[in-house]
């Protein structure tokens, strides 16, 4: 099946970004995207067929999540389909100012600057890249003095995994 076909379509593409989050079960997933649970299960059997997504039955119900293995896949696909906002600002405007004109962000303050904990309603901890480099800045102290590029990336917690590291004289 054509990658671009399947995310070619805008409930899909809500669907796996919602997915990505949290598995759902497909009456919850209609709910979300104000379609009907008809509509929404077709979506999802094109999601399955293109490997997108794993259903699993719980009792009645049917729980989708994102297949682990197309995470990658959806992630290079979807970045080619979602067009990229734009906003112009002054040269010397912080970029958090020009930033908060094209999505919302939530910042919280740290004795080293201010990081992002929150992009459209996503709770998290963000990074950002400028024109593709992690920036040295925190996103209160940099200054836009050119035309730029930014994308934020969610730091993802490593879950199950604990190191303890003993010292010895």
């Amino acid at each position: 099946m054509d990658i671009f076909r399947v995310l070619g379509n805008e409930n899909r593409r809500s669907m796996l970004k919602i997915l990505m989050h949290e598995g759902m079960h497909i009456s919850a997933l209609a709910k979300e995207l104000d379609i009907s649970v008809p509509v929404a299960l077709r979506h999802v059997q094109v999601l399955e067929e293109a490997g997108f997504v794993n259903r699993s039955k719980v009792g009645t119900s049917h729980l989708i999540g994102i297949n682990s293995k197309a995470v990658s896949k959806i992630k290079s696909a979807y970045g080619l389909l979602e067009k990229p906002l734009s906003v112009e600002v002054k040269k010397g405007t912080p970029l958090l100012l020009a930033l908060r004109k094209a999505v919302n962000l939530k910042v919280e303050k740290s004795p080293d600057g201010a990081f992002i904990s929150s992009v459209e309603g996503k709770h998290g901890y963000y990074i950002y890249e400028v024109n593709g480099r992690l920036s040295e800045k925190p996103v209160d102290q940099f200054l836009v003095e050119k035309d730029l590029t930014v994308e934020f990336k969610k730091l993802m917690p490593v879950v199950g995994k604990k190191i303890v590291v003993k010292t010895r004289d």
